[in-house]
């Protein structure tokens, strides 16, 4: 029995749109879901220790601590004199009438200038400059610790949109496939045919363009913690908001709490005191320098032949009024170093004003976004319903997906923006370091 050619085409096109229908039921009601993220070893604390460890710049850091604990050694030292020996052993030496035989070898112990004054002040100022250098390294643990959930978090944000976008880029397929095969059907207009298909290739751009900022995050983050650039790097990025603002309570966070746990406004304290020092250095040394003399001179080229020893005082009679300048300098010194920190309390004042409002607009865009997510699912649920029952063509329908997958993939680049404003909130009042239980340091 030969079936009619017309009858042929008619059980074909059903058997295709049947095929279609079904696949559609299997995937409509699908959430845009994002695959978990990689199960690996470097999750946001392990990083940050990481970083502790190799990072060049906080290993600088250390070194300055130990080069700020030398020179505190050396000051300490200037507490007690310091003698020096000298020795001479003469090819030619003048004639002494007292001692026609004397050897050509000659000893002589002195004390050099001795200061007890500056001496103490040396100490105070170079145990304060201790202070300013680990202070300096938290500063920088907490600066790198910044970079590192940001750098961090955006791995994670760019893992969700490749990903989305590679679903999205699927969804262009079933377009452009479907939109063949109605062109062979001399059903689409050539020039619809030809936009799809660029659609499509600037999909693949896309992705190829996110994939490439991925890898531009990961060896930021590897140059930040200082991992070998070459090696692969086995991030573990679920739930990367809580990994990284564990422990956090933005909200419970004043510019009180700031002005106290700021380190940059300890360091510039410290150096506020280190100035006074200074001043009171100038003032010492107007005072009269205390001198304890002791000299022994042992075959000596003259007469002259002993031990010498003597207390006493050395002051300048005149200098051109230097000291009394310097005074005025030290102030003027110190009075600089004050209205640097009082310029820096006003700036970490509008830093945190900026930032509270920025967190607040954060979340209602986020909120937002999530709403638009809710209204794309409700969306795509009609045009589901729609296109069985056919109000709207497959295309139409095609469209409601990719908009409900762009919806998803706004909300988590929303959030991206929040959890930044809260990693430079938390940085300012002490460092993320202080606030994450899972990277206190």
């Amino acid at each position: 029995m030969v079936l009619p050619m017309g009858l042929i085409r008619v059980v074909a096109t059903l058997l295709f749109w049947s095929a279609i229908t079904l696949g559609l039921v299997s995937t409509g009601h699908a959430e845009v879901q994002i695959k978990p993220e990689s199960y690996g070893y470097f999750d946001f604390p392990t990083c940050v220790r990481y970083a502790l460890v190799h990072s060049d710049d906080l290993t600088t850091n250390r070194i300055d601590i130990q080069l700020a604990s030398i020179d505190l050694k050396d000051a300490h030292s200037e507490i007690l004199p310091t003698l020096q020996v000298t020795t001479r052993y003469y090819l030619v030496r003048t004639f002494n009438v007292n001692d026609p035989n004397a050897n050509n070898w000659n000893v002589q112990f002195v004390m050099l200038n001795w200061n007890p004054y500056l001496a103490l002040l040396k100490i105070k100022s170079k145990s304060t400059m201790v202070d300013i250098a680990k202070i300096s390294h938290f500063e920088k643990i907490s600066d790198a610790t910044a970079k590192v959930a940001k750098a961090f978090y955006g791995i994670h944000t760019l893992e969700k949109s490749i990903r989305g976008s590679k679903q999205i880029l699927a969804l262009v397929q079933d377009k452009l496939n479907f939109g063949k095969s109605m062109n062979d059907q001399g059903k689409m207009d050539p020039l619809e045919l030809q936009a799809l298909q660029n659609d499509y290739r600037s999909q693949q751009i896309k992705i190829r363009s996110l994939e490439n900022d991925l890898q531009e995050n990961i060896s930021q983050l590897k140059a930040i913690i200082g991992y070998h650039p070459d090696y692969y790097l086995p991030l573990d990025t679920r739930d990367a908001a809580n990994q990284i603002l564990n422990g956090f309570r933005s909200n419970w966070i004043t510019f009180t709490d700031i002005q106290g746990s700021n380190l940059q406004l300890k360091i510039s304290a410290k150096k506020e005191q280190v100035q006074s020092n200074s001043v009171t250095g100038a003032y010492v040394a107007l005072v009269p320098q205390p001198q304890f003399v002791f000299q022994q001179d042992t075959n000596t080229p003259n007469a002259t032949s002993g031990l010498n020893m003597a207390i006493g005082v050395d002051y300048y009679l005149w200098d051109g009024f230097r000291r009394v300048r310097d005074i005025k300098r030290q102030k003027l010194l110190a009075q600089k170093y004050n209205l640097d920190r009082e310029k820096l309390s006003q700036q970490l004042y509008i830093t945190f004003k900026k930032l509270r409002n920025g967190i607040g607009l954060s979340n209602e865009k986020e909120g937002l976004s999530r709403e638009r997510a809710k209204l794309a699912d409700l969306a795509e649920e009609k045009a589901l319903s729609n296109y069985r029952s056919g109000l709207i063509d497959y295309n139409n329908y095609v469209d409601q997906r990719i908009k409900k997958t762009e919806a998803h993939l706004e909300v988590a680049q929303s959030v991206q923006s929040r959890v930044n404003d809260l990693i430079d909130l938390a940085t300012i009042s002490g460092g993320l370091n202080k606030h994450n239980a899972a990277i206190r340091y």
